[in-house]
């Protein structure tokens, strides 16, 4: 018997598979445009973030530059207590697109300011950033021409300001210095065996851009790594030979202010020549307000007392400042209560057992604290020398009270939503 085969008709396969590898090719195709258009959302939506982002970065750039020159022109006053505002007013350069808020006083010294920056597709971006106001007072000591410290002169640092009386008071048996003494000089710093700086001694730069002379000797001791670069010093930040200015002492020559109700007994003043002299052991008081003088002078055992529980006690010098052996200026209230602003060129002499508090900034003058010599407060001159065994208490909270117009960041934080 005969037999049969049968065969499978196999026509329109190839079509199916045909079919098959384009509906995959679809199928990949599809996935494709999703991916790249997923791509593309994603790289407009960083675009669009990092636009915002930028553009809140420049207003914090922006805002730092406008405030430091609205402070400069007197156009804008910051805040003195906590929660405090001040609204800057400005305009946003072109090619930019952000907002600033108002400054808020958030601690002392210390000024929050949110920059929003805008971007496409309502996108933001925004930037919280503290500043603070520098000080442009950030020295024990220093001098401009020369600051010299000899054997055994000693220079540490407390802040009446703190409520701890470790930290606010020298005189307490558990006093811990707060290692912010330091010492500086734009032409010639120099430091002898024996000397102890509870900071670090600062290098400034020449008026012709040329480096500091620098005479630190090997048996210094210091708190901080030493010397310290950091560029020309500013010699005279207050400006005392401005005129008109706040601490110009012809601003304040009689008969523009001449306070003589404030000094008890008023004998010891010469109303004629502005000089003020206390003799051998005699006392005379300063109480608030300004006082000009040409001279001041307390001779031995002599004693200044600046009595600033009504107000702070200023006073402005237009030649030297002799306190004579074991004589003291005290102050009832805090060292920051009383300042010396001179812009002569006459010496300001501490001589021995002698005792200051106080601020002296005298730009243009000698100024010598001398054995045994004790300053409570900051020293600004020309030439400074701290003798053998004399000691300076650097009080930091002079920094807050001299505030200059530039900003330093305290912190910088980007806002996520």
């Amino acid at each position: 018997m005969r037999k049969h085969q049968y065969h499978k008709d196999e026509r329109g396969v190839a079509l199916i598979i045909a079919l098959m590898f384009l509906a995959i090719l679809a199928m990949l195709g599809t996935t494709g445009y999703v991916l790249t258009s997923t791509d593309l959302k994603i790289g407009r939506n960083y675009q669009a973030s990092a636009e915002s982002f930028f553009d809140a970065e420049a207003g914090v750039n922006f805002a730092e530059a406008e405030i430091e020159s609205a402070l400069s022109s007197g156009s804008i006053t910051l805040p003195t207590t906590i929660g405090g505002t001040a609204t800057l007013s400005y305009t946003v350069p072109s090619g930019f697109s952000f907002s600033l808020s108002p400054v808020t006083m958030v601690a002392n010294n210390t000024y929050s300011l949110t920059s929003t920056g805008n971007g496409p597709s309502n996108s933001q971006a925004q930037i919280v950033v503290r500043y603070s106001r520098a000080s442009p007072i950030n020295f024990a000591a220093f001098g401009d021409e020369k600051l010299d410290t000899k054997n055994g002169g000693t220079t540490l640092s407390f802040d009446s300001s703190s409520t701890d009386s470790t930290k606010n008071d020298p005189n307490d048996p558990s006093f811990q210095t707060t290692h912010e003494a330091d010492v500086g000089s734009n032409d010639w710093l120099v430091t002898h065996n024996g000397a102890s700086i509870d900071g670090a001694g600062v290098l400034g730069e020449k008026v012709d851009g040329s480096a500091t002379t620098n005479s630190i000797h090997g048996g210094t001791t210091f708190y901080d790594a030493s010397p310290e670069n950091v560029g020309r010093v500013d010699p005279d930040p207050l400006g005392v030979n401005i005129v008109g200015g706040a601490y110009n002492p012809a601003t304040y020559a009689p008969p523009n202010n001449d306070n003589l109700t404030g000094i008890n007994p008023i004998s010891m003043y010469n109303n004629t020549t502005h000089e003020l002299e206390v003799p051998n052991g005699g006392k005379v008081t300063l109480t608030a307000g300004d006082y000009y003088f040409s001279e001041v002078e307390l001779k031995n055992n002599a004693e200044l007392e600046i009595n600033a529980s009504g107000g702070e006690v200023r006073i402005f010098l237009t030649g030297p400042f002799n306190s004579k052996n074991s004589s003291v200026v005290d102050v009832i209230g805090n060292s920051t209560d009383f300042s010396i602003f001179s812009n002569s060129t006459d010496k300001i002499d501490f001589k021995h057992g002698s005792e200051f508090k106080g601020f002296v900034y005298a730009p243009y003058a000698d100024i010598d604290i001398k054995n045994s010599a004790d300053v409570y407060g900051a020293i600004w001159g020309g030439n400074v020398d701290i003798k053998n065994s004399g000691t300076l208490y650097f009080d930091t909270a002079i920094r807050n009270k001299f505030l200059s117009n530039n900003l330093n960041k305290v912190s910088w934080s980007e806002v996520r939503n």
